[in-house]
């Protein structure tokens, strides 16, 4: 947030101004002199007076929404809405945990039981696996990784083996993850901690489409959530309504539908289903036309302007739509930089491309192509 507030020069010139239209007994111009008493006395109190409007500056800000960061952030968030800043979350998934032969019989795997992937990630179950005297397969066991942040979620068939297969009863098992780990997220933003601290107020009342997203969006490794009412065919409210919810990649599975349940239930409607929907994202290709004023590093910034078409693609909400028009705002931020912007600058997609319900669109740095021309 920008204040407008004096700078050093501006105190310096106020202090200057006022030893020139006062001074009696002593030379005014050598306040414009260099290390002369005068000159000593005006710059050392415009520099104390700088720091005091700075530090007031600053403490103002902080009474404010889009000015208050990090812990004054979080105090201000927690005195006025009574909200608190979601801490980083584990990567949830599923394993199926195998074995070649019932050789050792029934038995279990406990929860805790200690997991390793591929490169190194530990992460435990959470639910309890069966073996049945002649079950071969155990689908579908909840695990969590360890430690907590996006960094956490591996992709499929990571979560290779057990960390201490000699402590369990069967040490034939083995174990994969059908289905990429997901909801493992940074701690939250300031930036996402204000969007929710603004909806506090529309949503005060709970009950509405907005609140019951709201109640989605406060459970740690969910970012991105969409209400929908169901209707009858006659467009009259069916008492259901219909919610999609995502983390940073567009992903939602069913390993935290609890989890978003039990907040739902201060914030959905007495007697009102809300039928959580699981996604995958729909992965988005991109292809470029860029062309360059003359002296401009083309390599730099073609890596630049990619950079922010993906990032852009990456922050539209669970099924939201990608607008053409918008990835040709994203490459007009860098017309100031030498990036000439015309018709053609966008490839593919080569319209607005809407998701299916559920779906997230997303992309990768890889799925964005650019080709540069003279």
């Amino acid at each position: 947030m920008a204040l407008d507030l004096p700078t050093r020069l501006d105190l310096y010139a106020l202090g200057r101004d006022y030893v020139i239209q006062r001074a009696a007994k002593i030379d005014a111009a050598q306040v414009d002199t260099e290390g002369s008493d005068v000159n000593l006395v005006v710059g050392v109190t415009s520099v104390m007076a700088d720091h005091i409007v700075k530090q007031l500056g600053y403490r103002f800000a902080a009474l404010l929404l889009d000015g208050a960061e990090n812990e004054d952030l979080d105090r201000l968030v927690f005195d006025r809405y009574q909200l608190v800043r979601k801490g980083a979350s584990p990567a949830l998934g599923k394993v199926t945990i195998s074995r070649p032969a019932a050789t050792f019989a029934n038995g279990s795997v406990p929860i805790g039981t200690k997991l390793q992937t591929l490169s190194n990630a530990e992460y435990i179950t959470t639910s309890l696996a069966s073996f049945g005297a002649t079950d071969l397969v155990v689908p579908n066991v909840n695990v969590r990784a360890s430690v907590a942040g996006k960094a956490s979620q591996v992709g499929t068939g990571q979560l290779r083996r057990f960390q201490r297969p000699d402590l369990l009863w069967d040490p034939t098992l083995t174990v994969t993850n059908p289905a990429p780990t997901a909801h493992g997220e940074d701690q939250e933003s300031d930036d996402d901690l204000r969007n929710r601290a603004r909806t506090f107020w529309k949503t005060a009342r709970r009950g509405i489409l907005a609140a019951i997203e709201a109640g989605a969006l406060s459970v740690p490794g969910i970012v991105s959530a969409q209400a929908v009412e169901a209707l009858t065919p006659g467009g009259q409210p069916a008492r259901i309504v219909q919610l999609y919810v995502a983390d940073s990649t567009g992903i939602a599975s069913d390993v935290i539908v609890n989890q978003v349940n039990a907040s739902l239930l201060d914030f959905r409607a007495g007697g009102i289903a809300v039928v959580l929907t699981t996604s995958l994202p729909t992965i988005v290709q991109a292809q470029l036309t860029l062309r360059f004023r003359s002296n401009v590093d083309t390599v730099s910034l073609t890596q630049q302007v990619i950079a922010a078409v993906v990032e852009f693609i990456n922050s539209i909400p669970v099924n939201g739509t990608l607008f053409l028009s918008d990835i040709y705002s994203v490459l007009r931020r860098f017309v100031a930089d030498g990036l000439i912007v015309k018709d053609d600058a966008v490839v593919a997609p080569a319209g607005d491309i809407v998701p299916t319900p559920g779906q997230t669109l997303r992309t990768t740095l890889s799925n964005v192509t650019a080709n540069v021309v003279a």
